[in-house]
C-alpha cells in the first residue's frame, strides 16, 4: 500500500509554511519600485496591498469551507471533471515550475551582484535547487518544522535593523502623509501585491491541518497581517533612511541601508544580512516545489519523483533566464499569469462551487 503523500500539520505549521513563502526577494527592491509612484506615502501602499490580499484570502477560506480537506488540484477535478480538471492542475503545474525558476534567477543575480560575482550562475543554481529538492522531498510536516526553525532569522533580521536607528533619520521623507494622492499609492500597491506573494500556498497546505476548517481564517489572517507589518517597517526603515532621490537610484534599498554601518567587532552588515536572507529566499523554492509535486501526484513515492523531475526543469528555465540580459518582458507576463492564475480562477471556481450545489439539490429531489 503506497503511503499518503503528506501527514496532518497544525495551525501554527501552516502560519509559518505562509509567512515564509511569501518573504522573499521581492522585500529587498520594493522600497524603491513603490517609492517611483507612492513617494513618502509608500508605506501606505504596503497597507493597502494588505487589505486588498485579505479580501482575496477571505475567497479561498469560503471555498476551502465548501471542500474541506481538500486541496486545490482535487478542487479543480470535483468542479470542473475528471479532463478539465486535470488540464487545468498540468497548467498549476508549469506555473509553480515557471515561479520557482524565476525566482532562482533573481536569487543568482543578487548573489553575483553582491557577493560571489566570478562564481558561474549553474553552480549558485545547483546549490540553490538542490537544498530545496532534498527538504521538498520530504513530507510536509517535516518542511513546515524547518520553516518553523528558519523563522528564528527574522528576529536576528529585525534586531539588525534596529541598528540603523543610530543613523541620522530623516522623518520629513514621510511628510505630510498622503502627499502622493489616493492614485498614486493604490498604484504603488500594485508593486507590492506582487513582492507579497506565495499566499496561494494556502488552497493546497490548509487541507492537510488538523480541524480544517476550524480557526483556519484566524491563522491565515494573522499570518497576512504579520508579512504585511514585516514589509511595512523595512519600507518605512528605507523611506526616513533615504532621500527620495537616493532611493530612486538604489536598486536594492534594504540592503544598501546596511552597507554603511559599521562596527569594531563586525563590518558589511549588509553582506550578513544577505547570508541570513539567502535561506528565506531558498525556502520559497522548496514551497514551490512542494507546490508542483502536490499539483500531479497523491502518493508519496509518485510525488518525489516528480519533486527531481521538477527540481531539473526548474534548472533548465533558470539557466535558460540567467543568460538572459533582460527579462523584463518575461516578468510583466508573469504577473499577468499571476493574476489569472492566483485571483481569477480561485474565483471562478468560487462561483461554480454555488452552481455544484444547486445541481446536486436538484438531483437529489
Amino acid at each position: 500500500m503506497e503511503a499518503p503523500l503528506n501527514p496532518t500539520i497544525s495551525r501554527t505549521h501552516l502560519f509559518f509554511l505562509i509567512i515564509k513563502t511569501q518573504i522573499g526577494i521581492g522585500l529587498l527592491s520594493l522600497p524603491s519600485k513603490i517609492q517611483e509612484s507612492a513617494k513618502g506615502d509608500a508605506w501606505i501602499s504596503v497597507l493597502v496591498a494588505g487589505v486588498v490580499i485579505q479580501l482575496l484570502l477571505l475567497v479561498y477560506w469560503q471555498l476551502l469551507n465548501k471542500f474541506p480537506n481538500q486541496t486545490l488540484s482535487e478542487m479543480t477535478v470535483r468542479i470542473l471533471g475528471v479532463y478539465v480538471g486535470k488540464a487545468l492542475n498540468l497548467i498549476y503545474y508549469v506555473f509553480f515550475i515557471v515561479i520557482a525558476g524565476y525566482a532562482c534567477t533573481l536569487y543568482v543575480k543578487l548573489v553575483n551582484t553582491w557577493m560571489l560575482a566570478l562564481t558561474p550562475s549553474w553552480v549558485l543554481l545547483l546549490l540553490i535547487i538542490g537544498a530545496g529538492v532534498y527538504l521538498a522531498i520530504e513530507n510536509l510536516r517535516i518542511i513546515s518544522r524547518f520553516f518553523i526553525l528558519c523563522s528564528v532569522l527574522f528576529a536576528l533580521l529585525l534586531l539588525i535593523s534596529f541598528l540603523n536607528f543610530s543613523n541620522d533619520m530623516q522623518f520629513t521623507n514621510i511628510l505630510p502623509v498622503g502627499q502622493a494622492g489616493s492614485w498614486q499609492i493604490f498604484k504603488g500597491s500594485e508593486n507590492t501585491f506582487f513582492s507579497m506573494l506565495g499566499f496561494e500556498v494556502i488552497l493546497y497546505f490548509s487541507a492537510h491541518v488538523q480541524n480544517n476548517p476550524k480557526g483556519l481564517l484566524r491563522v491565515i489572517s494573522l499570518a497576512n497581517g504579520f508579512v504585511t507589518l514585516f514589509y511595512t517597517y523595512f519600507v518605512f526603515l528605507c523611506l526616513i533612511g533615504f532621500s527620495p532621490i537616493a532611493l530612486a537610484q538604489v536598486n536594492e534599498p534594504v540592503l544598501f541601508i546596511f552597507k554603511g554601518l559599521t562596527y569594531q567587532l563586525f563590518d558589511r552588515l549588509d553582506l550578513i544580512f544577505l547570508t541570513i536572507w539567502i535561506i528565506p529566499m531558498t525556502v520559497t523554492i522548496v514551497s514551490y516545489l512542494t507546490l508542483a509535486g502536490k499539483s500531479l501526484t497523491t502518493n508519496q513515492i509518485s510525488y518525489r519523483r516528480m519533486i527531481g523531475f521538477s527540481g531539473g526543469l526548474i534548472f533548465l528555465l533558470a539557466s535558460y533566464l540567467s543568460a538572459l540580459e533582460n527579462f523584463d518582458i518575461f516578468s510583466k507576463w508573469l504577473e499577468y499569469g499571476y493574476l489569472f492564475m492566483i485571483v481569477v480562477i480561485p474565483f471562478l471556481l468560487w462561483i461554480m462551487s454555488f452552481l455544484l450545489k444547486k445541481n446536486r439539490k436538484v438531483k437529489s429531489t
